[in-house]
């Protein structure tokens, strides 16, 4: 289980109602923040350093930042600016919170700075909302003053810190669009297209989900930033003319698999396709599970074959054509005249880092939902 950045923030939550003691003790010259000499920030990340080396320094010791410089020399405002932020304060459990009630009663809202010190033992700490600051890939200077019984000294370049690239929207580990006859009670995916790491082209055909250039069956764009904090999600499953294949019909695959019905919350079916929501971004929501979280979802069930064109899917199927896993001699010679059903699948690891609506479309070849190829 991850340690969530609520009980990272409360030794230093706790460290702010310390009271310093007067009396006579030593403070040292030579403090230093230990580990590397300058700390990489991706924006939209959190972690933290490793502990302040006190050269002796008389305990109790307290930190704050003084200051935060660029290249140039001046104070880097962005630095000390709160943003608001929401995180978790009880692990979350898809199992059991099914409401948004539920979920709330597990989060807390902040109003926190993108880099932050732990006044105990001068750790530095970076959250989410680093994503809020410029300049990336700049170099910026932080200063830390430190007190105790002694004297009260401000450390300059205490640490630097360097601001990665601009962070991503989305990650994509792995999209795969399918369809399954339904054969003597057996799915057989005569059509399984495959953009994941096992695939020689996955870098390729991942960027080119990034660029969004229409080169594959997957479309994933940021609708709007509503809402500010949470994400409203839109799955569209089309036929291969754009036209949308029924929300109310989209459920998760089988038993002992799950969906972004079973992580999201308030579903509804509407003309813009099945829509679910979730009060936190990185979404879907972190625990025990889900850095691996697989969607298995599956699209409506036909019982007969009117809008599935198996003709010009059995040709490219046996001109190579068409990506399956049904094996050159496992494809019936009679083009599966005794199947007695078809579905669509996705499968898909995709992870969104920031709020707000956003859609993503599946458009599933050979098929057509008016009947016409």
């Amino acid at each position: 289980m991850k340690k969530y950045i609520y009980f990272l923030l409360l030794p230093l939550l706790l460290a702010s109602c310390f009271n310093q003691p007067d009396g006579i003790g030593f403070l040292s010259d030579a403090i230093y923040l230990k580990g590397a000499d300058t700390i990489y920030i991706s924006l939209g990340g959190k972690a933290q350093t490793d502990f302040a080396w006190l050269d002796n320094s008389s305990l109790p010791c307290t930190f704050a930042i003084e200051n935060v410089r660029d290249i140039n020399g001046n104070r880097s405002e962005q630095f000390f600016e709160k943003f608001p932020y929401r995180t978790w304060k009880v692990p979350y459990n898809f199992e059991t919170d099914k409401t948004e009630e539920a979920i709330m009663a597990k989060l807390v809202d902040m109003d926190l700075t993108p880099l932050m010190i732990n006044s105990v033992n001068g750790q530095l700490l970076y959250i989410e909302t680093t994503s809020n600051l410029k300049n990336p890939e700049d170099i910026f200077h932080v200063d830390v003053r430190v007190t105790n019984s002694s004297d009260s000294k401000v450390f300059s370049d205490y640490a630097i810190v360097k601001l990665g690239s601009e962070k991503r929207s989305y990650y994509i580990s792995e999209v795969i669009n399918g369809i399954s006859v339904v054969n003597n009670g057996s799915n057989n995916f005569v059509y399984y297209d495959q953009i994941n790491p096992d695939q020689p082209n996955f870098i390729e055909r991942r960027d080119n989900i990034y660029a969004d250039n229409g080169k594959e069956f997957v479309s994933i764009r940021k609708l709007s930033n509503e809402p500010e904090v949470g994400i409203k999600f839109i799955l569209r499953m089309e036929d291969a003319k754009g036209k949308l294949f029924d929300p109310a019909t989209y459920a998760t695959y089988q038993t002992g698999t799950w969906s972004y019905i079973d992580v999201g919350i308030n579903r509804q079916n509407t003309p813009e396709g099945m829509q679910v929501e979730f009060p936190i971004t990185p979404w879907p929501a972190y625990n025990n599970w889900n850095d691996y979280f697989f969607n298995y979802l599956r699209g409506p069930t036909f019982n007969n074959f009117n809008f599935l064109d198996l003709s010009k899917m059995y040709a490219d199927f046996q001109a190579g054509k068409i990506p399956s896993l049904v094996g050159p001699t496992a494809w019936p010679a009679d083009n599966w005249a005794n199947a007695t059903a078809w579905f669509t699948r996705l499968r898909s690891r995709v992870r969104f880092e920031e709020s707000g609506t956003w859609e993503m479309r599946i458009t599933v070849p050979y098929t057509s939902l008016d009947g016409n190829f």
